[in-house]
């Protein structure tokens, strides 16, 4: 079997002109196949004209016997010397040809690959095969059709006039995990003894019609209802309860499915 290979591989490099010794870079060898692929295809032409020639040639110049009694008539004499001309063609293709068409068609593959025509990955054919709705904004934006609450803007009287403070808030999905930062960047620790930030959680939680649920099987987190008003109520799980130092730890106690409204529920009761 070595030895079998071993000719097989001196063969190849023989037809490619190529050295053993010396490596192959990709251009190199992509060259050399384009330049196999072309001469096949040429060979490949001038054979099929050279066989089809013989082949009619063949049937021409036994036009004479198509009357034999043997055949039974001049129709099925015709029909019998065309069958001895297509296995005539039939013999006459070489072994070599189906490397010939295989190298063609490798050939044609990699130019469409070149164009971005061919795909790699299955998976993203399937999913794209599966998919019933694309949601995207005004700009063409596509979006995962979800929202979530990025920035609390708070303004506060002061003697010298209003003052405008900001918040931020971390995560963009429905998971009730997130950090909530100030202004300067700085994480707190207990949002919800911010009197600003805790009316605006109760507001979240009491206006609202909407259902967080987590779906075990998927492990993530769904919506019932309007996305801006499932977007406040996870904004008001992320403030947390008032009075409570212990709450993310205590909360960790709780299943996924208790932690996506356990403070929605608080607040209605």
């Amino acid at each position: 079997m070595e030895d079998a290979y071993a000719r097989s591989v001196a063969e190849v490099l023989d037809f490619f002109r190529v050295d053993p010794t010396k490596g192959l870079t990709d251009n190199q060898v992509v060259q050399h196949a384009r330049h196999f692929g072309k001469n096949g295809l040429l060979l490949l032409s001038y054979l099929s004209q050279v066989i089809a020639g013989i082949c009619v040639l063949v049937w021409i110049v036994n036009i004479g016997n198509f009357r034999d009694p043997s055949h039974g008539g001049f129709l099925r004499g015709a029909i019998h010397y065309l069958k001895i001309a297509v296995a005539l063609a039939v013999a006459a293709i070489p072994e070599g040809l189906p490397a010939v068409v295989t190298t063609c068609l490798a050939l044609g593959t990699e130019q469409m690959a070149w164009l971005n025509a061919i795909v790699r990955s299955l998976p993203s054919v399937e999913t794209l095969g599966c998919t019933t709705v694309i949601c995207s904004d005004r700009t063409g934006t596509l979006t995962t059709n979800m929202m979530s609450v990025s920035k609390i803007c708070v303004v506060n009287y002061t003697q010298h006039g209003p003052l405008v403070a900001e918040y931020g808030v971390n995560g963009t999905t429905y998971a009730p995990d997130g950090i909530i930062f100030d202004s300067s960047g700085i994480q707190l620790e207990f949002p919800a003894q911010l009197p600003c930030l805790l009316h605006i959680a109760m507001c979240s939680a009491l206006c609202n019609e909407s259902v967080l649920q987590c779906n075990p099987e998927k492990g993530n987190y769904e919506k019932i209802g309007k996305p801006t008003e499932v977007a406040l109520r996870v904004l008001a799980e992320k403030v947390r309860l008032p009075g409570f130092d212990s709450m993310p730890s205590a909360l960790n106690i709780l299943s996924k499915h208790d932690q996506a409204s356990y403070c929605n529920h608080y607040w209605k009761s």
